[in-house]
């Protein structure tokens, strides 16, 4: 039988040929409007939570390596280093804008918007036509308007895991677009290596998910079917990539270390015991509410309670699809499914039962749930939300949510921490002091570097450096010359530094200034020479 078909790369009438398909550019276009727009939203959004002190330490640790510390040589961090994820954005960033409270609300806000159109593009998949952009609507359409308060200051402010799910969704995206050739196992190990040597938090949000999967699809197709292993070669090369890229981030930490590279903390944090479980499922609770944005346990009755009660919808729905994903996961075909499926389960489980819930801050740990969660609405139930014809529902719904997000967008702006405190610290030529950790960084950050305060551990016996978010170098007497403290108890929760360790330290100051909240207390010497030795590591603001 001779059937007439179109030469290969051949399109429609009036259809560009080859990849630059007319859909394709339209897909394209769509998707850098889009980004412009919601970018500027989202910067907008941003402003209205403050910075603290870790958005300060992530913008001087990139000044530092824009000013050739590319190791950060020095530098003691917290367990988690960004260092291939977000430290280089704020670096590209600061190029731009100098150093200053701007390059944290332009960075988070670009890592949002690129993890907003990831979703949806990860969402999509394969699809094309009506499905294919149900798919994408849903999975941006979730995470288009993050709750004002604490979710806005998880997901658009400091770093904290959510940048993480960038190379994480592109992991994802190769996972799912990538052909079954011998090259792309590799291609995965060097990007999960990239991203874990940032993040430890992809080990459970991706490294864990895919050997888990790949092994029970193996034991499946070998055990159960009876297929020989060659058969299955995509799948155990998949876990052999995995297991490389843990190895391969290991070896680069290490090789920074040996040349001279940040120190990173180690991660405490041990099983939970019986009595905090019911603490821990309640702020892991509240925590998945904040990240779908709604939490409408701890809003006022108002506007912000409507939008929190309409975001319930983008929660029902990603957990629709979580239950199908678990119900047909030993019967599913679709890899990147299984691994979303495994993600999710795997994070929100090793928070729940572990020591990290201390606060509804904590939720940044578990933020890959977030996209995750609207992945799987966007793949699982688009085809069956266009069969019974609920496209006229989502449409009103995401309006509903670009509405919220307009009334995101309309908020007052908030400065960043401690900025009138920078102001009157450079106003009256103060360049170089010391305070706690709330007060340090910030400050710096605030005053664009024209003051330099850092961070104390502040004892009775005796007061010595803070190896945390700091660099060695800060502390040296031969480098720097300290002669005020900021004192405050404007911090919740509060951080003063007791007057009787000030004393025991320094002596007695020659002058007091006082500013709002804050006390200024100047010493006539190098109060650095008046540190002891050798430096407190780990967080915190005052005592141990």
């Amino acid at each position: 039988m001779m059937v007439d078909e179109p030469a290969a790369g051949v399109g429609r009438a009036g259809e560009r040929p080859g990849w630059l398909s007319r859909g394709r550019l339209v897909w394209i276009g769509a998707y850098l409007g889009a980004g412009v727009v919601l970018f500027l939203c989202y910067l907008r959004v941003s402003w209205t939570q403050s910075i603290s002190s870790d958005g300060g330490s992530n913008a001087l640790e990139a000044w530092d390596m824009l000013h050739g510390n590319l190791v950060l040589h020095g530098w003691t961090l917290t367990d988690v280093s960004f260092y291939t994820t977000e430290l280089p954005e704020y670096m590209l960033v600061e190029l731009i804008r100098g150093l200053g409270p701007a390059v944290v609300h332009t960075a988070a806000a670009f890592t949002y918007t690129v993890l907003v159109l990831l979703a949806g593009l990860v969402a999509k998949g394969r699809a094309t036509g009506r499905e294919g952009v149900t798919r994408v609507l849903i999975g941006s359409g979730i995470m288009l308007a993050p709750q004002l308060g604490n979710p806005v200051f998880v997901l658009l402010l400091v770093p904290d895991h959510v940048g993480t799910g960038v190379p994480v969704l592109l992991i994802l995206l190769v996972l799912d677009r990538g052909p079954r050739r011998w090259y792309v196992p590799p291609v995965i190990a060097l990007m999960l290596a990239w991203a874990t040597i940032g993040d430890r938090l992809v080990i459970a949000a991706a490294i864990l998910p895919i050997v888990v999967v790949c092994a029970i699809r193996i034991f499946q197709g070998v055990v159960l079917a009876r297929r020989p292993l060659e058969a299955l070669w995509y799948e155990a090369s998949l876990i052999a990539a995995s297991i490389t890229a843990l190895g391969i981030s290991l070896l680069v930490l290490r090789v920074l270390g040996r040349l001279g590279g940040f120190t990173l903390l180690p991660l405490v944090t041990h099983v939970a015991k019986v009595s905090s479980l019911a603490k821990n499922f309640r702020l892991t609770g509240e925590g998945l509410l904040g990240l779908y944005g709604a939490d409408f346990v701890n809003m006022p009755l108002g506007p912000q309670t409507a939008i929190a009660v309409l975001h319930l919808a983008g929660l029902v729905l990603a957990a629709w699809a979580l239950g199908r994903a678990l119900r047909r996961f030993f019967r599913c075909d679709d890899l990147l499914v299984q691994v979303l499926t495994v993600g999710i389960v795997a994070d929100v489980a090793a928070f729940a039962f572990s020591s990290l819930p201390f606060s509804i801050w904590d939720t940044r740990q578990i933020s890959a749930v977030l996209p995750f969660g609207a992945v799987l609405a966007g793949r699982l139930l688009a085809g069956d939300l266009l069969k019974v014809r609920l496209v006229p529902a989502l449409a009103v719904l995401l309006a509903c949510y670009t509405a919220a997000l307009g009334f995101d967008v309309a908020q007052p702006a908030i400065p960043a921490h401690d900025q009138s405190l920078a102001d009157w610290l450079v106003a009256h030529d103060f360049s170089y002091g010391l305070s706690n950790y709330f007060e340090g960084n910030i400050t710096t950050l605030d005053s664009g570097g024209r003051v330099h305060l850092i961070a104390v551990s502040w004892g009775a016996h005796e007061s010595v450096p803070r190896a945390y978010q700091s660099d060695a170098s800060w502390y040296d007497p031969q480098l720097h010359y300290a002669n005020f403290v900021v004192n405050t108890g404007a911090d919740q929760p509060k951080a003063v530094i007791p007057s009787d360790d000030l004393r025991n330290a320094f002596g007695p100051p020659a002058k007091v200034y006082h500013d709002g909240p804050y006390t200024i207390l100047v010493w006539n010497k190098n109060l650095l020479a008046g540190l002891g030795r050798p430096p407190k590591e780990g967080p915190g603001n005052v005592g141990p």
